[in-house]
């Protein structure tokens, strides 16, 4: 399920939520499910907790995804190389809180890997 992450936890650097913000900006329209990640992780960090779990899968595919498209990748093989190399599941990247809040922005897929059908 969260492959090279499973049962680990992490701490949130500002430095690198700043990465994330910046290449979300500039790679892509505004979506809320992205800015929710964001702020999950902004109150780990506020709130000195360590992160796992879809929380840890987003940020560190975000991490990879943008140093790989600032090496030249695009975006469809960055993405796909960063949920390779941490050996991911897709469905992994978003918190099921965040699949529940906004239903429309998430196929069944995500629902049934999430067990939330």
């Amino acid at each position: 399920m969260f492959g090279k992450l499973e049962k680990q936890e992490f701490i949130v650097e500002k430095e690198r939520i700043e990465v994330i913000k910046k290449h979300i900006e500039e790679e892509f329209h505004p979506w809320q499910p992205n800015d929710i990640m964001i702020k999950r992780l902004q109150q780990a960090l506020d709130n000195n907790q360590k992160i796992s779990g879809a929380d840890a899968c987003f940020y560190f595919h975000e991490l990879k995804e943008a140093e790989l498209m600032a090496n030249g990748y695009t975006y469809t093989a960055a993405h796909n190389q960063a949920i390779q190399d941490y050996e991911v599941s897709p469905f992994s990247l978003y918190h099921p809180d965040v699949i529940l809040a906004f239903p429309d922005d998430f196929n069944s897929n995500w629902k049934k890997f999430w067990g939330i059908e």
